[in-house]
């Protein structure tokens, strides 16, 4: 048992050594030999090729499956690295979009963090997502709320439908967020005005009618 732990230590030693090798070369890095490491039954091998993934600027077919494996993977530290390396990636790759809306349902609040920061930087956006962005408006973690707050802001136009029927939503917490990212869009956000300004008038909680009328204000200034 203690050679085969020995073993298994010299091997990730070596093979961290010539992945760094070949990144300071300019060779890039190898699929093939981080898709080696992510099956490492050394856990600290595993973390740090998916750290190494997360540095990387853009994913290609090969790399993106072995994100999706670390996304996957037991330990919650090679989750996280790979939740966040899974933002370089096309998210028309197969498998991407699913692995995003399961990590921003999963219980760690580590994970989901990684997940709604890595949809807010994909381009092109994946608008089927938004929904589900909009239901993290409500996440008992603030910064999963400030994240989703801020990727639906940045998708503005693109985002109104969502927004308009989440504003319709039961929940008057999840109402009271849409209202406020409606007011942080602004100007483009115009279309919402009517709906906002009958909230104003009407609504029953007080707290949806003040958000309302200070969206307004922001929206037409």
């Amino acid at each position: 048992m203690a050679k085969f732990k020995i073993h298994t230590a010299v091997s990730a030693v070596v093979t961290a050594v010539v992945v760094t090798m070949s990144l300071v070369s300019g060779c890039g890095p190898s699929p093939k030999l981080f898709a080696q490491r992510m099956n490492s039954v050394d856990v600290s091998t595993r973390r740090a090729t998916a750290k190494e993934l997360r540095a990387q600027k853009r994913l290609n077919s090969q790399l993106v499956q072995v994100v999706l494996q670390a996304c996957r993977d037991q330990d919650l530290d090679v989750r996280v690295y790979g939740y966040y390396a899974i933002g370089r990636a096309d998210p028309h790759e197969e498998g991407v979009v699913p692995a995003i809306l399961d990590g921003m349902a999963d219980t760690s609040v580590a994970v989901r963090r990684a997940a709604v920061s890595s949809l807010g930087s994909f381009d092109p956006f994946p608008s089927t997502c938004l929904p589900y962005l909009l239901r993290t408006l409500v996440d008992p973690d603030e910064k999963v709320r400030k994240l989703s707050f801020s990727a639906l802001v940045d998708r503005d136009k693109d985002a109104m439908g969502t927004l308009m029927r989440g504003i319709e939503s039961k929940d008057d917490e999840m109402r009271v967020a849409v209202i406020g990212v409606l007011a942080q869009i602004g100007g483009p956000a115009r279309g919402a005005l009517p709906k906002l300004r009958q909230i104003a008038r009407e609504d029953e909680n007080k707290d949806l009618r003040d958000a309302a009328e200070k969206a307004v204000r922001f929206i037409e200034r």
